[in-house]
């Protein structure tokens, strides 16, 4: 789990500092800099997982740019060389990097890079050379690649370390795009268990069906966390089933590729016996985007720790509500019991108000940041909570019975509308 993470000259932050929770939602106006902050994890997970190429920040869900425009460049200010990423871990576990880019270098670099615990360091490097576990390291550093990536398996680190890293190379910054659901855009799966954008989506549900059936016959402890997950495919109230394999030609519509192939499809629940099998094609997209999400939630291959953009997207506010709740319930299941399946930490941008009725902001497990530019253009992050000591009744009478919606509707969220027009 990222604790505390620190953006220093990234984009549109010139400084930011947050302290996460396991659930946590950026909310402001659009041009805020809320992708921003979920792509500076981005690039740390890249940073301990392959590298600084495009192909290995493209995994991540981070927009491919040039080296130049990753790094802050506001007016009256003098260019920086270099931009800094701080993230403090689980297991008392700080890992920081320092990249810059060159003109003659198409890829960020790492000018200095370290990694402690406690006290203790483990790795680095910077201008006087590289050392791991107090030794200095021999021959030359790929300076896109970082030291873990490249001498982890020829050291003994601790177990606490090994986990709190990897927790993060998993990260992935998910967004899915219909075309890409609906398979009418190609793409791949560069890790499992789905695409991004929705790519490999029935490969995706045929292991989610294989690994519930596991679960039923093992009488598995992630049994009703899967049920769970994948009841929100269902929420629209129109789908029976959901299933993996071909269907009639005459039901196929012909704008879909490789009709022999096998799709997702769904049954309908109140069509004639004969028509009610419906592509993916012909199902809506909210229901498409629910199916996503529970496969992120259920799939035993899913990364433990992931961003999801534009959480509201293609549901009604209602249904919104409902998929936060959902996602919260299960990430705080998964965490408390050690499960195999179902996130450890969520990330989560919305532009929808109903989001954030799904949170409690006495919860200390639920996070809501403000995002917004100010008057120098700068991204600043400010939590949103109730003063230290107050209690909840007080907070609601204050408020006048007003949920967090409806104070984001009134304006009364410092910056969660963005700037007036």
């Amino acid at each position: 789990m990222l604790k505390k993470l620190t953006v220093e000259r990234f984009k549109s932050i010139r400084l930011a500092t947050l302290e996460l929770g396991r659930i946590n939602i950026f909310i402001g106006g659009n041009g805020a800099g809320k992708s921003n902050i979920i792509e500076a994890i981005g690039v740390l997970s890249a940073s301990v997982d392959r590298g600084l190429g495009d192909t290995d920040l493209g995994r991540k869900g981070v927009r491919i740019t040039p080296p130049e425009l990753m790094k802050s460049a506001f007016k009256n200010t003098e260019l920086p060389r270099t931009l800094q990423l701080t993230a403090e871990l689980e297991g008392d576990v700080t890992y920081r990097i320092e990249l810059s880019g060159k003109e003659d270098d198409p890829l960020l670099a790492f000018s200095s890079e370290s990694c402690t615990q406690g006290q203790k360091k483990l790795f680095g490097r910077g201008l006087d050379g590289a050392q791991v576990l107090g030794k200095s390291t021999r021959g030359n550093l790929d300076p896109h690649r970082s030291i873990w990536d490249q001498v982890r398996t020829a050291f003994d680190f601790p177990d606490a370390v090994e986990k709190a890293l990897h927790g993060l190379s998993q990260y992935a910054i998910y967004s899915p795009k219909t075309d890409f659901l609906r398979g009418l855009t190609p793409g791949k799966v560069d890790t499992p268990p789905i695409g991004l954008h929705g790519e490999g989506l029935p490969q995706a549900v045929r292991g989610c069906i294989v690994q519930l059936h596991n679960a039923r016959l093992d009488k598995s402890s992630t049994l009703g966390l899967k049920n769970r997950a994948l009841h929100l495919a269902f929420l629209p109230r129109w789908a029976s089933k959901v299933r993996v394999g071909g269907i009639a030609k005459s039901l196929t519509s012909r704008a879909l590729p490789n009709q022999e192939d096998d799709m997702v499809y769904f049954l309908d629940e109140f069509m004639h016996p004969r028509r009610r099998t419906l592509s993916v094609y012909d199902s809506s997209e909210g229901t498409l985007f629910l199916l996503f999400v529970a496969i992120l939630l259920a799939h035993d291959d899913a990364p433990k720790i992931f961003a999801l953009d534009n959480v509201d997207s293609s549901l009604n506010p209602r249904m919104t509500r409902v998929l936060l709740e959902t996602i919260i319930d299960i990430t705080k299941e998964a965490s408390a019991n050690g499960l195999s399946c179902g996130p450890e930490q969520v990330l989560l941008t919305s532009h929808n108000p109903t989001s954030l009725d799904a949170f409690d902001l006495f919860k200390d497990d639920q996070r809501v940041f403000v995002v917004e530019r100010n008057r120098n253009g700068h991204t600043t992050v400010a939590p949103l909570k109730p003063r230290p000591g107050m209690k909840k009744e007080e907070w609601q009478q204050a408020k006048n019975g007003r949920n967090l919606s409806q104070l984001w509707l009134d304006g009364e969220i410092k910056g969660a509308l963005g700037q007036e027009l």
